[in-house]
């Protein structure tokens, strides 16, 4: 035992059930859908190393290595007295390390040094993104490292604080039961206004939709009737606004509306999106705060998406388009786009991109 960690404060028998009570309703598993290059081990390379008789030669190597070969970014160039030359891939079988060398126009007296005690080493082939990637690649050459606290926090799951996971888990339970009392177990999906929290939009698949009519871009498409748009006719009656309200229901049809509202687990959730904005920004806002913030509502920018089943390639791009700034989902699909066979968010050439998370959380428990 630890004398040094001073003894829990005892608390009334009442607030020790509650605070287990909130801690039992935070216990959800969710996790980030990172880029492979947060999961894969990073692959080793052959390069060709020298060993330099003295530290003295050493500034004059590493300047003229850094004009005339300036391989290796990622890693730290000398290890000891050994320098990284250059990857061995480049050396023709053909030819020696001193022939490859001469077509540098390296000085005498630098060429003579990178051609003493010359040896093949691996060396990893890019610089690590998470602390566990670069412990293990130290062990081959030390490589620079810039620790990435957010991204850290993604992999091992501590990016959300016990009131988010309470709230996340509750949109994954308000999605599995309105598809088993209302959409005939169909999948439905969820837009939500972080800010609030505030419900935004809601959509269910139905039963026979057209090839394009998939429950995310309906919800899409219900986000844009919050905001005067939507292209997609539907048979569906929406909830009507509120002359007293200052938010907009008309993306959330009447029939899901009317559920929340008679629904004892969920009739304290917010309903409504900020109205659209006039003067088009707001000067009042903290620094760093988002688009959303800053100028109001625009498609589903700054919004959370949460869906029942993973979207398709075609909905994973709606939501690119749409700017939507995180997507949560439940189930896995055969042609999800986000997991299971794509990761359409880490196409770094896209102009947005979006966070994605997926409950692990069985779903009978979130019934």
């Amino acid at each position: 035992m630890d004398v040094s960690v001073p003894p829990p404060v005892k608390r009334s028998r009442k607030c020790s059930t509650r605070e287990e009570a909130k801690e039992e309703e935070g216990n959800i598993g969710i996790r980030a859908i990172l880029s492979n290059e947060f999961d894969e081990e990073i692959s080793l390379i052959q390069a060709h190393s020298c060993q330099l008789e003295t530290k003295q030669q050493l500034q004059a190597v590493i300047q003229e290595l850094s004009q005339k070969l300036p391989h290796f970014q990622h890693l730290k160039r000398v290890h000891d007295r050994s320098v990284l030359i250059c990857p061995s891939s480049e050396i023709d079988a053909s030819e020696t390390l001193e022939e490859h060398l001469k077509g540098f126009a390296f000085s005498e007296h630098v060429l003579r040094a990178l051609c003493h005690g010359v040896k093949v080493v691996e060396v990893p082939e890019r610089m690590p993104r998470l602390r566990v990637q670069y412990e293990k690649t130290q062990q081959h050459w030390p490589c620079k490292f810039h620790p990435n606290h957010y991204s850290e926090s993604l992999r091992n799951g501590t990016n959300f604080s016990a009131t988010q996971r309470i709230f996340h888990k509750r949109m994954a339970q308000l999605m599995v039961r309105l598809s088993k009392d209302l959409n005939a177990n169909r999948a439905v999906g969820v837009c939500v206004d972080p800010r609030k929290p505030s419900i935004v939009a809601i959509a269910g698949s139905s039963e026979s939709p057209s090839p394009h009519e998939h429950c995310t871009m309906l919800l899409v498409d219900f986000v844009a009737r919050s905001q005067h748009g939507g292209a997609i006719k539907s048979d569906l009656s929406f909830t009507e606004d509120l002359e007293c309200s200052e938010s907009i229901l008309s993306g959330v049809p009447k029939k899901f509306y009317d559920y929340l509202k008679k629904n004892e687990d969920f009739q304290d959730l917010q309903i409504g999106a900020e109205k659209s904005r006039r003067n088009g920004k707001v000067e009042d806002v903290q620094e760093g705060a988002d688009n959303l913030a800053k100028f109001g509502p625009y498609l589903c920018t700054g919004y959370d998406i949460y869906l029942l089943q993973e979207p398709c390639l075609m909905c994973s791009m709606a939501l690119v388009h749409s700017r939507a700034k995180r997507v949560f989902f439940v189930r896995s699909s055969e042609n999800g786009a986000l997991s299971t066979r794509f990761q359409l968010h880490s196409v770094k050439e896209l102009n947005h991109h979006f966070e994605v998370f997926q409950f692990t959380t069985k779903e009978q428990d979130l019934t």
